[in-house]
């Protein structure tokens, strides 16, 4: 505790001796960086954010949404599409023909645009630019990209789908035309119209005969009777089919028809907590912050060089 109580005396004594020393670096430290930190040296930009929620995007994996809408924000179309619609390359003076020239365009854009994710599973997309009005367009054409990006994904995906569900259509229909040829022949050949209804009334209509003549007198009766033996199972069997078939068809068809829905709307992927609006004041450079660290830079350096060259000060 003494050794502790002592290096405090000693420091204390040491800024006494060397106050003036310290009073003038300070001046000159809040004079030199406040002059290089102003609009001659570092010029000024200014900051535009938005505040975003995901909305309909359709989940891939086992990512949350806004993760899934970070990706898309990372996604080198997103940047290619701001950097051109914007002509950023004239904005930032950056001839993208010389060699290495589009790399130190995206990195000037890179260092500029800022999409970070917040405590509450939002977006917070932040744009910072020597000129506000260009900070704010990029935010909302940052929006627009992403929007276009997912909704190209979406329709993809959809024409995906459209195209399996388009298929298994056919195929069905294929079926249905099969068995509608097999169960055609029945109707016609062998007159088989309904399996159930068809066996109950020429039941009723043989009874009838033998209980009026003692044997049937009707040869159509015993022809429809003799094909509903021979046939009827197969009748049935294949009325089943198509049945089951058609079912399937007509949930496909509603299937497709929602796909073709889906893929044909206009959705917007993004839902605006805060919207990007024009800075009327800039954010960067924050110069209070830069006289801070040169002031306590500057006498931090003076102190160091002292403690060296008062060695009396420093073993007392």
């Amino acid at each position: 505790m003494q050794e502790y109580t002592q290096g405090i005396n000693d420091f204390i004594k040491l800024i006494i001796k060397w106050r003036i020393h310290f009073i003038i670096t300070t001046a000159i430290a809040v004079i030199v960086s406040a002059f290089f930190s102003s609009k001659w040296f570092i010029e000024p930009k200014f900051k535009s954010f938005a505040i975003v929620y995901p909305s309909n995007l359709i989940q891939y994996s086992t990512e949350s949404k806004s993760e899934q809408m970070m990706q898309l924000f990372e996604s080198a179309d997103i940047r290619n599409s701001v950097i051109r619609k914007l002509n950023l390359a004239d904005h930032y003076k950056i001839d993208t023909t010389q060699s290495a020239g589009y790399t130190d365009l995206i990195g000037e854009y890179e260092s500029n645009v800022s999409v970070t994710r917040t405590d509450y599973e939002s977006i917070l997309i932040k744009v910072l630019d020597t000129d506000p009005k260009i900070a704010c367009d990029m935010v909302k054409e940052i929006m627009a990209a992403l929007n276009k990006k997912a909704r190209t994904l979406q329709r993809d995906k959809s024409r995906e789908i459209l195209s399996m569900q388009e298929k298994q259509l056919l195929d069905r229909k294929k079926e249905l035309d099969s068995v509608n040829v097999i169960l055609q022949n029945l109707r016609v050949n062998y007159r088989l119209l309904d399996y159930g209804t068809q066996v109950k009334e020429f039941t009723k209509g043989y009874i009838k005969t033998i209980n009026a003549s003692g044997r049937s007198n009707y040869k159509d009766i015993d022809v429809m009777i003799n094909n509903l033996q021979q046939k009827g199972g197969e009748f049935y069997t294949m009325v089943r089919v198509y049945d089951g078939i058609l079912n399937s068809y007509n949930a496909t068809k509603v299937e497709y028809d929602n796909t073709l829905t889906d893929m044909n709307k206009e959705l917007t992927y993004i839902s605006e907590v805060t919207s990007p609006i024009v800075a009327d004041k800039k954010s960067y450079p924050i110069r209070w912050l830069i006289v801070l660290v040169s002031v306590l830079s500057a006498n931090l350096f003076l102190f160091v060089t002292l403690l060296i060259i008062d060695k009396k000060t420093l073993f007392n």
